[in-house]
């Protein structure tokens, strides 16, 4: 049987304000360690991700799930949970408030809906269906006009983007009036959905990065640029109204 968008949406919305509740208790005594890859981790992350797993067993116990955190479960289904507890692990170790928890739903391997939870943004909560989008229950919207002199382009790595060939877009971007900034990470995504800014450029994703975030983008009403690489490891997602200052 079909999982509805609005089942989807009572589960994620339910799971993630619990899982991040205890986040104000820990933010100022968190436990930094980092992995094998040299990516950071800390017992919040951990401890959410468990969290959301148990909720997914107990509700979907024939479901898969993969997580950033923790070993994959992989049973004989089409739907497939796909975890990252917080989004911007090194802005929460930081007290930097631009994190996120998602929880994407994956049916035959391929993005069905996407929620974002941003438990310090006034707890937001957005998800989507690749249809239609909503933040606290609300539809929302990119931004229906373009003005390059007033739009918002946004990045996550700086660094990262500045050494790769992507990095002529942004001044192309620059130069045409566009303001840069560097407020990424899945917060960058939900201005862009908003309607607060007009593009959102990620490269070097894993998964978990961006595949609970793609039918967000999508219901959003933005557009999703596959960049070359892996599959969805470096996007571009932007206003629909800006594609003719895009360089080709």
């Amino acid at each position: 049987m079909m999982l509805t968008f609005e089942r989807y949406y009572e589960f994620t919305e339910k799971v993630s304000d619990s899982a991040c509740k205890y986040l104000d208790e820990v933010i100022d005594k968190t436990n930094i360690r980092f992995k094998l890859d040299g990516t950071m981790v800390t017992n919040a992350d951990m401890q959410i991700e468990s969290h959301i797993r148990s909720e997914i067993e107990n509700d979907f116990p024939e479901h898969s799930i993969c997580g950033e955190e923790k070993q994959d479960i992989i049973k004989d289904s089409e739907y497939k949970w796909i975890i990252d507890p917080i989004d911007g692990t090194f802005s929460f170790a930081s007290g930097v408030p631009l994190f996120g928890c998602l929880i994407g739903l994956l049916r035959n391997n391929k993005p069905l809906y996407g929620s974002m939870r941003l438990p310090f943004i006034k707890n937001a909560f957005i998800s989507g269906d690749s249809s239609k989008c909503l933040l606290n229950g609300f539809p929302v919207n990119c931004n229906e006009d373009y003005d390059p002199a007033k739009s918002l382009i946004l990045t996550t790595d700086d660094t990262r983007l500045s050494k790769s060939k992507f990095s002529k877009l942004f001044q192309h971007l620059i130069n045409h009036g566009s303001t840069y900034r560097t407020w990424g990470d899945c917060f960058g995504y939900y201005l862009l959905c908003t309607g607060k800014a007009d593009l959102m450029l990620d490269l070097d994703l894993k998964p978990y990065d961006i595949l609970p975030i793609i039918p967000i983008i999508l219901g959003a009403g933005a557009c999703i640029q596959e960049l070359p690489g892996e599959k969805f490891a470096n996007i571009l997602a932007y206003n629909p109204k800006m594609e003719k200052f895009l360089l080709k």
